[in-house]
């Protein structure tokens, strides 16, 4: 199971809880106006190569209706999903130090997106909508993984 961020551009240069509300309900409905949807259509090729230029170790991956970008680290499991409507950032649940540095490392690509491109973040695990890195998220995501753990190894 893996623990999952959000990352979408506001076209208001802000996210709501009414936005990310109307994306989980119509975000994947190819007939959606684009007048009403809330967030920036994106180009995942031009973005996999600005987050290249960041972090050259990233492993492109072509998936289907995206691009994936993978770390390096095989044992982080981490990875960026570019799509039309923004970047899912994915890793497993882990413990202890690991989880505080997949989320260090994490938080650096969601504080470049947001310094380069007005994106935002959304983490529906914690319902927390941040505009930038935020060192308590990584904290209290660090403490759910801890408490969370256990119960998924044990089913």
């Amino acid at each position: 199971m893996d623990y999952v961020i959000h990352l979408v551009a506001p076209k208001t240069g802000e996210l709501t809880p009414k936005m990310v509300e109307w994306l989980f309900k119509h975000g994947g409905n190819p007939l959606a106006p684009e007048d009403y949807i809330p967030v920036r259509k994106l180009k995942p090729k031009p973005l996999a190569r600005i987050l290249l230029k960041l972090d050259p170790t990233l492993i492109p991956e072509q998936l289907e209706g995206g691009i994936g970008l993978n770390y390096p680290m095989a044992e982080l499991g981490m990875r960026l999903v570019l799509h039309e409507r923004g970047v899912r950032l994915e890793f497993p649940y882990m413990g202890g130090v690991l989880a505080r540095i997949a989320l260090g490392i994490g938080y650096t690509y969601i504080r470049f997106l947001y310094d380069k491109a007005g994106f935002w973040s959304y983490d529906p695990q914690l319902n927390v909508i941040s505009y930038a890195d935020d060192y308590q998220s990584i904290d209290e995501t660090a403490d759910l993984m801890e408490q969370l753990l256990p119960r998924l190894l044990n089913g």
